[in-house]
């Protein structure tokens, strides 16, 4: 313990007395040895040259916490009318023996108008062994006979087979009210079942059409109008599905795995004081890459403040093993992000982490043992992700540094803030600044931010960037990812002597996607032999609503209106055409609603040689409503 002790006093001690030189692209960032005053003056420098304009907002701030009152948005009223009504109809489909002889009373009106829900045409869309998917021939248009609502379901459901394992979601995200009683939503409907050897999923988009006469009455159908139609059916071989949860037999040789790695953040947010840094937005990544030369990968996990970061060696069984404190990196700093890269050219993974302090470097002796090479202080923002290439095509690795929110120190007035306010919210500009760190080897490196060109629209607030040769021309380009607001794509200008100059071209590409940037991936999506871009924001079926209403923002211009609505539809798929320019492909693709969704990544999951999407979603909410997530 006291070993422990002294080795994370020194740590913080090496992040005190060290910084990142404030845009001296001829300045290598070494170590101060003047300490904490010359510190103290660098960020005063920097939060003077801040000067930016929002009240200190503090996490005790009521305003934060006061929900809306739903009296004043009759849109959200009936969103919780219908809520229940679709609910009764949830719980009605699973309990009913046959569909044909429930009750559906309480949701249809008088002058219910029956339409099939299933398409009559119909496309087949993939088929293997193991996964087939038929989509409905859009716009849907049904002609055939059929009375009422529970023919209509009936038909809809009997792909599904006996119900044994039936869940159905019914979720609002848009809404039109007129004065007459009469309303308008669209609901996205969610239907799986297990079958025999089969799991099907049914997924459709339903323009429901209501009667709402008061307040003080649940709406009534009229009719439905399905927009469009999935039927997914994956077979079970062997009693596995496509994919099985293995988790537990992965970590069963982990002692800790219950005790300590397993348990979520409420159970930790009520054990370990704030102050340690155990933040409840969950921004905590990973990283993945052979850390102890043996050609199999390992998982690098980044903890909230007060846990050790983890380091889990793959064994050739499947099974995994803790080497966190025998490595030497189970740092107890909350840690965003890592990155497992050769920085210093010796054929080994070393290992770069994001700490809310500052960047840790640690060097790999090629056996997964791993030592201290330096600690660089960010003064003005916490690191929140890190991106690795060699955009000046030396030879060696080079880091960018994405960041987030000022430190409240950094500003002016504002101590008792936790994090920058951004302003405005849709498109905010007053975040922390990016930086790039060139790599002059021997764990040098130098600050070119200002040199090369990229603190030209630097005030995001970053949660993730990747490199990759967009436009083909032999040089690494950078898209950044930002929350509340626009995105970068930084193109790499590099001239005939080496010169490097970087330019954001995100507008003019038409990849700026103003909206809340989680996270970037480049694959050959339509295999054209270029790069497309996926990028994952927040589908928010809440926002949707709201935005769209004549009471929401009556002051805003309409840039500022577009701006909200854009910020709640959903992720980003931009098809690259060739020529410099992006296309978005977002809804006609089907890859815009990922709830949510703190992280994506293309990857061939089914071995077929085609480019699918894998999406991590959810947040913080309470236990009865996961609302958007």
């Amino acid at each position: 313990m006291k070993l422990r002790f002294q080795l994370s006093t020194t740590l913080l001690l090496s992040f005190i007395l060290s910084s990142c030189k404030d845009q001296n692209p001829n300045e290598h960032l070494t170590t101060s040895k003047e300490g904490e005053t010359k510190l103290t003056q660098r960020v005063k420098q920097i939060s003077t040259s801040a000067n930016l304009p929002f009240k200190p907002i503090g996490l005790f701030d009521e305003t934060l916490h006061k929900e809306p009152e739903t009296n004043s948005w009759r849109v959200e009223q009936f969103n919780e009318l219908t809520k229940e009504q679709f609910e009764k109809l949830k719980k009605t489909i699973a309990s009913s023996n046959s569909i044909i002889d429930a009750d559906l009373n309480f949701l249809t009106s008088n002058s219910f108008n029956s339409c099939p829900l299933t398409p009559k045409e119909t496309v087949e869309i993939y088929n293997n062994k193991r996964l087939k998917i038929i989509k409905g021939i859009e716009p849907i248009n049904n002609n055939q006979e059929i009375i009422g609502l529970n023919a209509m379901l009936h038909e809809l459901i009997s792909p599904l087979g006996r119900k044994t394992k039936l869940k159905t979601k019914f979720k609002t995200f848009n809404v039109s009210l007129n004065k007459n009683g009469q309303a308008e939503s669209q609901v996205l409907v969610d239907i799986s079942n297990q079958k025999e050897d089969q799991l099907i999923s049914i997924k459709s988009e339903w323009t429901c059409y209501w009667e709402w006469s008061s307040e003080s009455t649940n709406p009534r159908l009229k009719s439905i109008n399905p927009r469009s139609y999935q039927l997914c059916s994956s077979k079970i071989i062997n009693n596995q599905p496509l994919f099985s949860d293995c988790t537990k037999s992965v970590f069963k040789n982990f002692k800790d795995f219950e005790r300590q790695f397993n348990k979520g953040i409420n159970y930790w947010a009520s054990r370990i004081e704030n102050r340690y840094g155990i933040g409840l937005a969950g921004w905590h990544g990973m990283a993945i890459g052979d850390a102890n030369g043996d050609g199999i990968d390992d998982i690098y996990i980044c903890e909230p403040g007060g846990l050790p970061n983890k380091l889990f060696i793959s064994k050739r069984n499947g099974q995994i093993i803790d080497a966190s404190s025998l490595s030497g990196t189970d740092f107890r700093i909350q840690s965003q992000s890592a990155l497992f890269i050769d920085y210093d050219n010796d054929n080994d993974q070393d290992l770069i982490i994001a700490t809310t302090i500052g960047i840790i470097f640690m060097e790999n002796d090629g056996k997964g043992n791993y030592s201290k090479k330096r600690s660089e202080l960010i003064p003005e923002s916490a690191p929140m992700c890190l991106s690795a290439s060699d955009y000046d095509n030396d030879g060696d690795l080079d880091i960018f540094v994405g960041c987030y929110s000022l430190r409240r120190s950094s500003i002016p007035g504002n101590e008792s803030a936790i994090l920058a306010r951004p302003i405005p919210y849709h498109d905010a500009n007053n975040g922390g600044r990016n930086l790039l760190l060139r790599n002059d080897r021997n764990w040098n490196f130098t600050n070119v931010t200002i040199e090369v060109g990229l603190d030209t629209n630097n005030r995001r607030f970053t949660l993730a960037s990747s490199w990759a040769d967009y436009d083909m021309d032999g040089d690494q380009d950078l898209y950044v990812a930002n929350d509340y607001g626009r995105n970068n794509l930084y193109r790499n200008d590099t001239d005939n002597n080496g010169g490097v100059n970087f330019v954001d071209v995100a507008a003019e590409t038409g990849v700026e996607d103003m909206s809340a940037g989680m996270s970037v991936s480049w694959a050959d999506a339509d295999l054209d032999g270029d790069l497309d871009l996926y990028v994952s924001n927040m589908w928010s079926s809440a926002g949707n609503r709201i935005a769209y209403q004549r009471q929401f923002m009556q002051k805003a211009d309409k840039e500022s209106l577009e701006g909200f609505r854009r910020h709640a539809r959903g992720n980003s798929l931009f098809i690259n055409s060739g020529n410099g320019t992006f296309k978005d492909s977002s809804l006609q693709s089907g890859a815009s609603m990922g709830r949510w969704a703190w992280g994506s990544r293309f990857a061939d999951i089914n071995n077929d040689g085609l480019q699918d999407i894998l999406v991590s979603n959810g947040f913080i909410t309470q236990p009865e409503d996961t609302g958007d997530l």
